[in-house]
């Protein structure tokens, strides 16, 4: 017998997919649920680091669309393997429910639920739906999206716009406060976060873009921005040469913080960060890492772009004519009241109530004679 409390979440090993899953398993656990995650060896030693408490367990999973056929049939091997691994879980730990919030490691615990005969739904994070989570959906009982121009949908699954949960925090900022102007007394505050290989490519386009700024808007400015260990000190050097104030570092503890701090956000488009830049609703230039799948972040990007409430940058552009990021930044710099427009346009875009969709989406998993955990 399923317990009417129990919940088993499967996510990729990347922040992408387990920081949405994390979020819905704080909100699960304050209405009484109890929650499990499912990941790869990625995920595992992600959790350890960022979410310690959080049960999770390791399953066997790869990608059967990459590689040589020898690879490919290594990679069915692995996810045959996470099937089994996944049935031993479930029926140790018996859940109601089973939610897939995408990657590979998804497919072996929805495929499980599905020979267990346990519900299970599936979220998309991204604007443009992956190809495992378009075969994932043939396996769920809903398709919760992130975006409303998500495509291309699943034929058959039912599709419910849910939004992508991100933690309180974000909608607890006041809205962005308009500024008659920056200056070297009033500064514009400019944040640049982009994960690990967006801070090595932002730490060579952000100076160049920079140093083309007529010196009083260069003066103008002060500069919090994610780097690469190995890069900090010359970074550091080149805003110093310029004259710039500068904070540079390989982790910020509080993101949010830093992120309501600013007056500009300059950061790659993964779903993650486009939904906290419109919660905690601040004026953002996206320049998406354009090797993501499906060039996914792109899509992102332009939920809010396409709004007026972005402005977005291809990556190729900005280092092929890196004019065209100064023209940007010069042209909020030097009118910060469209700042105030961008960010109040990105902030009504938000959906402050994900976290209760898919929760109530989870409620509905549950059979009218099991009672439990309101």
């Amino acid at each position: 017998m399923m317990k009417s409390n129990h919940i088993l979440l499967a996510a990729g090993g990347t922040g992408g997919h387990i920081v949405p899953a994390l979020a819905l398993c704080a909100g699960l656990k304050k209405n009484g649920f109890t929650c499990e995650i499912l990941t790869d060896r990625r995920g595992r030693i992600l959790l350890e680091k960022i979410a310690p408490d959080q049960k999770a367990h390791e399953i066997s999973a790869a990608s059967p669309f990459f590689g040589n056929k020898i690879q490919r049939l290594l990679s069915l091997f692995k996810l045959v393997f996470g099937v089994i691994q996944s049935l031993f879980h479930i029926i140790k730990f018996r859940p109601f429910c089973v939610i897939g919030f995408g990657g590979y490691p998804s497919a072996p615990p929805l495929i499980a639920a599905r020979i267990c005969q346990i519900p299970s739904l599936l979220h998309e994070q991204n604007a443009k739906i992956g190809r495992a989570n378009l075969f994932l959906a043939n396996f769920a009982k809903k398709m919760l999206l992130s975006w409303k121009n998500s495509n291309p949908l699943p034929q058959k699954t039912p599709v419910i716009f849910s939004g992508l949960p991100v933690r309180n925090i974000f909608f607890e900022f006041a809205d962005y406060e308009d500024k008659s102007e920056f200056s070297t007394e009033n500064p514009c505050h400019l944040l640049i976060a982009g994960g690990s290989l967006g801070a090595e490519v932002f730490a060579k386009l952000i100076p160049t873009a920079i140093s083309n700024l007529p010196q009083d808007l260069q003066k103008s400015l002060t500069i919090t921005q994610q780097v690469r260990p190995e890069q900090k000190s010359k970074l550091e050097a080149t805003y110093s040469a310029m004259e710039i104030r500068h904070f540079c570092s390989s982790f910020f503890i509080k993101m949010p913080d830093e992120m309501a701090k600013a007056d500009v956000i300059i950061s790659r488009a993964g779903a993650a960060s486009v939904a906290e830049i419109a919660a905690i609703g601040r004026a953002a230039i996206f320049i998406p890492f354009p090797a993501s799948l499906d060039d996914h972040q792109t899509c992102n990007a332009k939920c809010l772009a396409d709004e007026n409430a972005a402005i977005l940058i291809s990556q190729k552009e900005a280092e092929t004519d890196p004019s065209i990021l100064t023209k940007h930044l010069s042209s909020l710099i030097l009118n910060p009241h469209k700042c105030k427009q961008i960010a109040a346009k990105a902030r009504s875009l938000a959906h402050e109530g994900a976290l209760n969709e898919i929760i109530s989406a989870v409620l509905s998993c549950r059979k009218p004679s099991i009672r439990g955990a309101k």
